[in-house]
């Protein structure tokens, strides 16, 4: 009996984005330990580290910028990372991805071999005035999601819908080739 281990394993619908995450994370930026005599490294660079580290976590709720490297674009000042929910069933996969604040207009959707690429902008402003208050307040950021999708995705079906703040893209699965059995080929003399 052959067992097809890959339909046992779940499609890595992020590949892409691990891809890119990945790759990111390799540009941070290294410190060097300056070792004190005796080979461990100097009370005061971990001090300095430390410090920073608290800082970091005290004004990050503040809405200031951290003073560390980001590693990932998803991790860059203003770039959103929408959640998004992936259903699937006998005859389509379903996609959800939560975009409070965003115009539709400000949606792009591409695919590119077989990875489907959404971006978009969230431009957000609101002013209020009562008696003698005056208070604005401004939300923007930008967002990108790549996704792999599965050997079974039929790509001429794809359709997106806007509504309420959420994204819903669809595809109908199509029967994928099962590869074909070695076979033996004949030599005619």
């Amino acid at each position: 009996m052959d067992i097809d281990f890959k339909k046992l394993a779940p499609w890595n619908w992020f590949k892409k984005e691990q891809e890119e995450q990945t790759a990111s994370s390799a540009l941070s930026v290294q410190r060097n330990d300056v070792p004190v005599p005796g080979g461990s490294v100097s009370p005061i660079l971990q001090l300095h580290r430390e410090i920073d580290r608290l800082f970091d976590d005290a004004f990050r709720g503040f809405g200031f910028p951290t003073l560390t490297v980001p590693r990932s674009p998803a991790d860059w000042p203003g770039m959103l990372k929408p959640a998004l929910d992936i259903q699937e069933d006998d005859k389509q996969y379903k996609i959800a991805l939560e975009l409070p604040g965003v115009e539709e207009k400000n949606i792009q959707i591409n695919l590119d071999n077989d990875v489907l690429v959404v971006r978009g902008e969230k431009r957000q402003e609101q002013e209020k005035k009562e008696g003698g208050f005056h208070h604005i307040e401004r939300s923007y950021g930008s967002f990108q999601r790549a996704l792999n999708l599965p050997d079974d995705a039929n790509h001429d079906s794809i359709k997106a819908n806007f509504k309420n703040g959420v994204l819903t893209i669809t595809m109908d699965k199509r029967e994928v080739s099962a590869p074909k059995q070695g076979r033996s080929i004949p030599v005619n003399s």
